[in-house]
């Protein structure tokens, strides 16, 4: 026989209403069990919230997006970065706080240094703020590459599988 009290319903009402008005604590728990997404999916990225095609790539230790004209300045006496996120036809300008700095080692070419900063990438119902390199990723396929930072704990992945979730909208 299961019976919940009047006051458990309310608490489980409140924090399911509380979870719904606000991103930034979605998720926070690891699940019991793993989504099986496909080797390409749509995930939503804030800034600058918009949907785009995205690569699974097990391979990768981070998450990478496409960012052009990488210009690193300071604020505050903190490092931060501005550059150039294009989705389409659209170009946004965004400007984040510069986590760190990472060398990529490149089979077969010079290693480079990217800068790491923290963006809110969103997977179905999966929202996770994470580090995500800058990478000029103009001459790829797609713009986001979701690396083992975003997949670990949530996710396996089906490489015969493709697009299957659409990314949550965000409250207003």
């Amino acid at each position: 026989m299961f019976s919940v009290s009047f006051v458990e319903a309310q608490e489980d009402t409140a924090l399911s209403t509380e979870q719904k008005n606000t991103y930034v604590n979605l998720n926070t728990e690891k699940p019991d069990s793993k989504i099986i997404i496909g080797a390409l999916e749509n995930v939503r990225l804030v800034p600058p919230n918009e949907v785009l095609k995205a690569r699974i790539d097990t391979g990768a230790k981070t998450t990478s997006i496409d960012a052009r004209n990488i210009t690193p300045f300071e604020r505050d006496g903190k490092q931060w970065v501005r550059f150039d996120f294009v989705s389409g036809k659209k170009e946004h300008t965004i400007e984040r706080k510069v986590v760190k700095t990472v060398q990529i080692k490149r089979h077969g070419a010079e290693s480079m240094d990217r800068y790491v900063v923290k963006m809110r990438v969103i997977l179905g119902d999966v929202s996770q703020l994470i580090s995500v390199n800058l990478s000029d990723r103009e001459e790829y396929k797609y713009p986001v590459l979701i690396g083992r930072n975003f997949l670990r704990d949530f996710f396996i992945v089906d490489v015969s599988k493709k697009y299957q979730f659409k990314p949550m909208s965000l409250p207003k």
